[in-house]
């Protein structure tokens, strides 16, 4: 799950690669002054319709990109990739769309394979089975941890939240291999009319 996703996006990110490493603060958390963050961030992403806004996406390795990010729930997103990178992911209710439009090749993947696929389901649980998972807040800032330690597709997802108001700031994914790959969402707009029309691949026929 968390493999697959590093693995589709790594790749993409190439071309905005940048001289930047990223350094993560895992030390001096206490525990969340939230009597239940865990809901409370259950919470935000069902009662979310639509979003849309800004992304910047970092890896350790230093790739970089940019683009914007529209999301209707349940299952539907796009983040489109800007200039020179031409490329769109779209996810359905079963796939992982990868558009690259410079290329006219769509290739696509079982969003079940992928973090998005809890983030984006009808009704999102962020306590599953084989996956641990905790909140912690530090600075205003509510971090929940979803950790699948063995198996093909462990790795570890991290949702972070403003706590006033309560809002997605950005989410991490650390692969098995111990790659990292950041979101982080700007100027974001919710509950906005959003056509379904951005939520279709193209279909290349050659």
């Amino acid at each position: 799950m968390f493999n697959r996703l590093n693995t589709i996006i790594k790749p993409i990110m190439k071309t905005g690669l940048i001289g930047i490493m990223l350094a993560w603060a895992m030390g001096g958390v206490s525990i969340s002054a939230y009597a239940d963050p865990i809901t409370d961030a259950e919470n935000w992403f069902n009662q979310l319709k639509t979003l849309k806004g800004r992304f910047i996406q970092v890896s350790d390795d230093g790739s970089y990109a940019e683009g914007d990010i529209y999301l209707k729930r349940p299952y539907w997103s796009r983040f489109d990739y800007d200039d020179p990178l031409e490329t769109v992911l779209i996810t359905t209710r079963i796939w992982l769309h990868v558009d690259e439009q410079d290329r006219e090749k769509l290739t696509s993947y079982p969003i079940s394979e992928t973090p998005l696929g809890i983030l984006f389901n009808e009704t999102v649980k962020l306590s599953l089975d084989g996956i641990t998972t905790t909140a912690t807040t530090k600075d205003g800032i509510v971090r929940i941890e979803l950790d699948k330690p063995t198996g093909d597709d462990a790795g570890l997802l991290v949702l972070e939240f403003t706590d006033k108001p309560f809002e997605l700031r950005r989410w991490m994914i650390i692969d098995s291999a111990g790659a990292q790959t950041i979101v982080t969402f700007q100027n974001v707009e919710k509950n906005i009319d959003l056509s379904q029309r951005l939520f279709v691949p193209n279909n290349y026929t050659h």
